[in-house]
């Protein structure tokens, strides 16, 4: 899926900067985030974003409802 699917940025470097800023400052706030993605090529910049354990990579649409259950009580400990 193209990342401008759900934006008029055509920039993919400038939508990661956006997130990562946008992560830092939850994380000011105090505010956890995390980041479930369908995106194959995650592997290269989702760790720089959320960290190194706070994203989860589906690398296949159809796992999704499989893999939600246990992400969401992982998540809510």
């Amino acid at each position: 899926m193209p990342e401008t699917a759900y934006s008029d940025e055509r920039d993919p470097q400038y939508l990661r900067m956006d997130a990562k800023k946008a992560t830092a400052e939850f994380q000011r706030l105090g505010i956890s985030s995390y980041c479930l993605t369908l995106d194959p090529e995650a592997d290269r910049y989702v760790a720089r974003i959320f960290g190194s354990n706070n994203y989860t990579i589906i690398r296949q649409v159809e796992r999704l409802p499989d893999k939600l259950p246990s992400l969401f009580v992982n998540l809510s400990r």
